[in-house]
């Protein structure tokens, strides 16, 4: 092979390189950019915000669910069950309570600043619209 074919070949070899690093780097900020999307249309906040209405029947689903107990027939409660599992109840039960009260926090802390934020934007607008004189 000729100096100059060499030259080419190397040339052509830098210039192949550069387009990859190119490719590369525009993969790399693509894959940021869904990360960061996605990563921001999961968050609680953006899913509530999105969907209230779904978000509130889940949380009264998830709150029957949570207080609701099966009732249990006959004596099956006193001396066939050992203190072990009647702390496991208990335990259950006031991480239900608990997991109830957060999800209805969350529901009206959500309505809340709904409401506040249309109270807000319904001043503005009564601001920006002039008053027309009778």
């Amino acid at each position: 092979m000729s100096k100059e074919e060499l030259d080419e070949l190397k040339a052509k070899k830098e210039e192949l390189e550069a387009e990859l690093n190119r490719i590369q780097h525009e993969l790399d900020s693509n894959i940021d950019e869904v990360r960061a999307d996605v990563s921001e249309k999961l968050k609680p906040s953006e899913i509530i915000k999105n969907y209230p209405i779904p978000v509130v029947g889940l949380s009264v689903f998830v709150g029957f669910l949570a207080g609701h107990t099966p009732k249990r027939k006959g004596s099956s409660r006193s001396g066939s069950h050992s203190s072990g599992d009647g702390f496991a109840a208990l335990l259950i039960s006031e991480l239900k309570k608990i997991a109830t009260r957060k999800a209805v926090s969350a529901a009206t802390d959500y309505f809340d600043n709904f409401i506040e934020s249309r109270k807000g934007d319904l001043l503005n607008h009564m601001e920006e619209t002039p008053e027309q004189e009778s």
